[in-house]
């Protein structure tokens, strides 16, 4: 939950609505953020980042995950925004890997830029995803 305050006061904001396109959100210029409030999380947490070099604050593609009964994945880099995946966890927790990852290639639209192509982000976001699935098994 994203926390916003003005004068007028406090809003609280779902994560999933704060952002609304490439750096463009919900946030009027009269608020500040003044908190993140981050449930605890069960399950095995995972993250990767992907990029040129270690100390680069721009990533060619990052996922963060939850392993549990009902997988959660995000993705960065593949979209104008964070995205979550919801037919890709659907079928990591009712299917294979195999089922999974072909979802993940149909749900994610990355594009070319000068970073990297789009063709590389979705080969990586596929090998980000068997990755996840092994290294939590």
């Amino acid at each position: 939950m994203v926390v916003l305050a003005s004068q007028d006061g406090e809003r609280r904001v779902p994560f999933t609505a704060f952002y609304t396109g490439y750096r463009a959100s919900v946030k009027r210029d009269d608020e500040l953020i003044v908190a993140l409030e981050i449930p605890p999380v069960e399950g095995q947490q995972w993250f990767r980042k992907v990029g040129t070099r270690a100390a680069q604050a721009i990533s060619k593609i990052v996922m963060a995950a939850v392993r549990t009964n009902r997988p959660r994945i995000a993705l960065g880099s593949v979209a104008p925004t964070v995205v979550r995946l919801p037919r890709t966890e659907a079928a990591l927790a009712g299917g294979s890997l195999e089922e999974a990852q072909r979802v993940l290639a149909e749900e994610i639209h990355p594009i070319d830029d000068v970073r990297s192509t789009a063709e590389y982000r979705r080969r990586v976001a596929l090998n980000l995803l068997a990755r996840f699935w092994s290294d939590t098994a």
